[in-house]
């Protein structure tokens, strides 16, 4: 049995900013969830990384647009049962009433406490939140874990909505692909009829080959090059002869055209 390894290429700036959001989101959920403190200092860094990420006064807007429009969707996959058309048009709306009862801006909530942008004016320095810099900050280190984490809880609460929207659209996105078994030719791969409506790419690829994909697309024209993986070195050498990977791409549309 072999393993493989996932990476995708986002299409447009919103899919880029939706998946950085997505892959924020997931390190918070998995630092605060430990008991360690240093792992709730990460948990409380990822916080303010997201309330800088999804700051943008359009996004709010932009989500509710594409919820709006996934909405109008519904009735086109025809493969579908009424009752699960119900239940996306259910989901879709449930996460557009989670975030249009958010009236604040995204953050306010943690820009107006100044114990907390304190933390993190001081976290832009190598060690600057270390006990004698910041006592109080040591005071909460050192609570129980249960304590610390029913905090970050609180604090990341009214950012959810955005992640939830975030997500259900992700899920769609993902949900809606079409997948292609495909081959390098030294190391290289080039695609001339991507469907213009493909927001996102996927690569699946056996581990055993330590390569990752360098991708360059546009809606004409996808060119796909293997580098070698490096620890060393930012960017690897191209990688020589047939590498065999599952290319799915993936639309905001339920159907996709080749």
């Amino acid at each position: 049995m072999t393993d493989t390894i996932r990476y995708e290429h986002p299409l447009s700036e919103r899919v880029r900013h939706f998946l950085r959001i997505e892959y924020l989101f997931a390190r918070f959920r998995d630092t605060s969830a430990e008991d360690n403190l240093y792992a709730h200092h990460h948990a409380l860094a990822t916080l303010f990384e997201i309330m800088e990420a999804a700051s943008r006064a359009e996004l709010k807007l932009e989500i509710l647009q594409e919820l709006e429009r996934q909405k109008g969707l519904v009735g086109q996959y025809a493969q579908w049962t009424e009752a699960e058309q119900q239940a996306r048009l259910d989901a879709l709306q449930q996460a557009m009433q989670n975030l249009q009862n958010v009236q604040q801006k995204f953050g306010q909530h943690l820009r107006e406490n100044e114990w907390l942008m304190a933390i993190k004016q001081r976290m832009l320095i190598p060690g600057g939140t270390s006990p004698f810099d910041l006592p109080s900050y040591h005071f909460w280190q050192q609570q129980h874990p249960a304590q610390r984490r029913h905090d970050l809880h609180q604090w990341i609460q009214s950012l959810l909505p955005t992640f939830e929207a975030i997500y259900l659209l992700l899920y769609i996105l993902r949900s809606n692909s079409w997948s292609v078994a495909c081959h390098t030719r030294s190391g290289n791969y080039q695609h001339n009829s991507m469907a213009q409506n493909i927001h996102l790419l996927a690569i699946d690829i056996d581990t055993a080959h330590a390569a990752m994909p360098e991708v360059s697309a546009n809606k004409y024209f996808t060119h796909i090059r293997f580098l070698q993986t490096s620890q060393q070195q930012a960017r690897g050498a191209v990688l020589g002869g047939d590498i065999p990977f599952q290319l799915l791409m993936c639309s905001f549309d339920p159907v996709i055209r080749s």
